[in-house]
């Protein structure tokens, strides 16, 4: 296995907001007075970046505000070495290990209002051996290998510190014209009030939610220069429709998401860029099996655009000193039209692909069987509902510009996962592999 990468903590899970339906979940298995949840989970993994590795995760549902859940992490690795600049110039020989926090507040009811909700996401980091695809010519027909330098990742150590804040206002549309918060009756984790909900007429049924989305990102290379960085601020505008069953877990339905993002280029922002995204994924629930309490094949099909970003000219920053790895206007690695990591082409390195233009398609297999292991163990801290299994299989390609050449080439993985619903949240291990290898991804929630 070339790589094996751990990220339970990330709310990336949560920092994209795949899905930013509010809703409340009553399990009906459980005892009425018991209207919250919560988990701590420590556990140790190794890495080939990270090496060895604790964690801490914590996650409570349901207190405060029903709808409310809170996912907390410390981590901490061993000892790597590196090398990084002095302030002289000087590369010297010194020793870092892995170690950040992270935290999200999700669906918190904003006081004094009905249909405004708020989240937070935030974590600081620092790693030894980062693996980074900075040159936005990694595009799909550039494989990676040893004599290709633009698709070749930057590895070095530095800082990755990020904000987000979520700010949306569900609809008085569909069914949160008069319930602004549906109620999700769960019987081990499976809708059972909701076999008429999801598919129905956009806009006329389901949720609608609009949002802005201030966010925040720094990221530093000290191998290169103790001042080398590349930071990211500004808002993201979205707008989604969700007309599923149970956003957490659909089994019919769609859902669909627009979203611009906008970097003004202000304070210490590298430089000023946009990007457009559009999502749309659709669920059909098949006919049970003897042994099985839920079958859905899940499709899904997302597409990024920079309008901003100028492939002829390299960036240039306030010394006057032209960028090798940034063009004018050009998304920083992790936003943009990117393709790689744990939601989108899984088998590959995260960001390993980005460009002007993206297109990505998926379909997955999930099956939840009836049998449970952890059904009924009270001796157990963490309620488990269900176990589901996954087949699932990936195309995608990025490109220069949004043009026919996005089909041509195309990029493929196909991987099987295996899913369970802790404490009401989806999480999912999974093993992806594609052209470069293999990789496996611990994860929070649904890819889509």
């Amino acid at each position: 296995m070339r790589q094996i990468l751990s990220t339970i903590f990330l709310a990336y899970v949560f920092t994209t907001s795949i899905y930013a339906s509010e809703f409340i979940v009553k399990e009906l298995s459980r005892d009425e007075n018991k209207t919250s949840t919560w988990i701590a989970l420590p556990y140790i993994f190794s890495s080939d970046t990270n090496r060895l590795t604790g964690w801490v995760v914590g996650i409570a549902h349901g207190f405060l505000q029903p709808q409310m859940t809170v996912v907390a992490s410390l981590f901490m690795g061993e000892k790597l070495p590196v090398q990084a600049l002095n302030p002289s110039g000087t590369i010297v020989d010194e020793e870092a290990y892995t170690k950040g926090g992270f935290l999200a507040v999700t669906g918190v009811r904003v006081p004094y209002t009905e249909r405004l909700f708020l989240s937070y996401l935030g974590m600081r980091a620092y790693y030894p051996n980062q693996r980074l695809y900075i040159n936005g010519s990694n595009d799909s027909v550039q494989d990676l290998e040893p004599n290709n330098g633009d698709a070749t990742p930057l590895q070095t150590q530095g800082w990755n510190n990020w904000t987000n804040i979520d700010l949306r206002y569900i609809m008085p549309l569909g069914e949160s014209e008069n319930n602004v918060l549906p109620v999700i009756e769960t019987m081990r984790g499976i809708p059972v009030n909701r076999n008429n909900i999801g598919g129905g007429v956009p806009f006329v049924t389901g949720q609608t939610i609009v949002g802005i989305k201030p966010f925040y990102q720094l990221w530093t290379a000290d191998k290169l220069d103790p001042d080398a960085q590349l930071a990211s601020n500004g808002l993201k505008f979205y707008l989604e429709h969700d007309n599923t069953d149970y956003p957490d877990n659909p089994s019919q339905g769609y859902n669909f998401r627009i979203q611009y993002a906008q970097d003004f280029g202000l304070r210490e922002s590298t430089q000023a860029w946009n990007s457009i995204e559009v999502k749309y994924a659709h669920y059909f629930k098949l006919p049970n099996l003897t042994y099985t309490r839920q079958n859905v094949i899940a499709l899904n099909v997302w597409s990024a655009y920079s309008p901003s970003w100028d492939q002829n000219a390299l960036y240039v920053n306030d010394e006057g000193n032209e960028s090798r790895y940034y063009h004018n206007g050009q998304p920083p690695m992790w936003e943009g039209a990117r393709l790689g990591g744990f939601d989108r082409m899984r088998a590959y390195d995260s960001n390993r692909f980005s460009d002007k233009a993206a297109i990505y398609g998926a379909v997955e297999y999930r099956v939840i069987p009836q049998l449970n292991p952890m059904r009924d163990q009270e001796w157990s801290p963490i309620p488990i509902m269900w176990f589901q299994g996954v087949l699932f299989a990936e195309a995608g390609r990025v490109a220069p510009q949004y043009d026919l050449e996005l089909f041509e080439d195309l990029k493929y993985d196909v991987g099987f996962s295996i899913r369970a619903l802790a404490a009401t949240v989806p999480v999912r291990f999974e093993m992806a592999f594609g052209s470069e290898g293999s990789t496996m991804w611990v994860m929070l929630k649904q890819p889509f």
